[in-house]
């Protein structure tokens, strides 16, 4: 993973300011995040499934019971694994109860598991009766009852170190009755004037999207509004979040890598006001990014059968 120092290094190495005499150490930082976003941008190499299911993170009692002395307490297999690893098939979450005269006072979560859309959770015991909790997972990516718009900015990302925020969303899908579905999206002029036409009195499974606004700004619309809670994925492109210190996670794949610097000694150059250098960064970036994505999308027959 190239670390922030690395970044450093080579840039002052390019600039021939190995003794930073020319440019602050600050400003090369914030040179090296700005040229991040731009490679992310550029080459669209940032790109996330957001989360449709999770782990347990805590336990709310919601009645205490009576008469507890050995509580068992069981929580639901998995019941949406994601496929993808660590845990494709999902992991089973454990719990334990805390007691204080024979009342369930907490419950305490050894292991969250993997795998979690609506977990259920029970409580047994030889002598005891009547405690009940709920369950909290992970935020994964879902709908809520009566909510129609959905910002960018409130996804949650943090599955995915490194990444910062959504800039553009390439397909939302929708999750009920074992099937996914990908939504149909238009313009939003299209959808205000011709779908949205009844704000509150239909609801149901969303089947058409819609994005308003660009950038980290933007937000996503859905049609019908949900009438219970959906997953939804959404396939989006991302920025990274800036490198601060060298335990910063770097989002940014290989080769991706590799280009950073250049762009970075462009607006060093810049700042110096050396334009014929600043051109010569531009233009060895411009190239190493077309050639970096002649790199990663290979040709590809669909299918060599001629079949869909």
């Amino acid at each position: 993973m190239t670390s922030l120092f690395t970044y450093q290094k080579e840039l002052q190495r390019i600039l021939h300011d190995q003794k930073q005499q020319l440019i602050a150490p600050n400003d090369l930082i914030n040179y090296i995040n700005r040229a991040r976003r731009e490679v992310a941008m550029r080459g669209q190499c940032i790109r996330v499934l957001t989360p449709i299911s999770g782990s347990i993170v805590s336990a709310t009692v919601t009645a205490g019971g009576t008469g507890y002395t050995a509580p068992v307490v069981t929580i639901s297999p998995p019941d949406f694994p994601s496929g993808a690893l660590p845990f494709p098939n999902g992991a089973q979450a454990t719990a334990s109860a805390q007691i204080i005269g024979g009342v369930i006072t907490g419950i305490q979560i050894d292991y969250g598991g993997s795998g979690y859309f609506q977990p259920t959770i029970t409580i047994t015991d030889p002598t005891g009766t009547g405690a009940t909790a709920t369950l909290q997972t992970t935020n994964g990516n879902y709908l809520s009852q009566g909510q129609e718009v959905y910002p960018f900015s409130g996804i949650d990302l943090s599955a995915f170190p490194g990444v910062g925020k959504i800039y553009s969303v390439r397909s939302v899908s929708i999750i009920y009755s074992n099937y996914r579905y990908s939504l149909p999206i238009y313009s939003f002029s299209v959808y205000q004037a011709r779908i949205r036409n009844y704000p509150f009195q239909f609801s149901w499974v969303p089947t058409i999207g819609s994005q308003f606004g660009r950038g980290t700004g933007g937000s996503f619309y859905l049609y019908p509004i949900a009438s219970q809670t959906y997953q939804m994925e959404w396939d989006c492109s991302c920025l990274p979040q800036d490198l601060e210190t060298d335990q910063s996670v770097e989002a940014i794949p290989e080769p991706w890598t590799d280009i950073v610097p250049m762009f970075s000694g462009y607006l060093a150059m810049i700042e110096l006001q050396n334009w014929n250098s600043a051109r010569a960064f531009k233009n060895e970036f411009d190239e190493f990014m077309k050639r970096y994505g002649g790199y990663v999308l290979p040709g590809r027959v669909t299918n060599p059968y001629g079949r869909f």
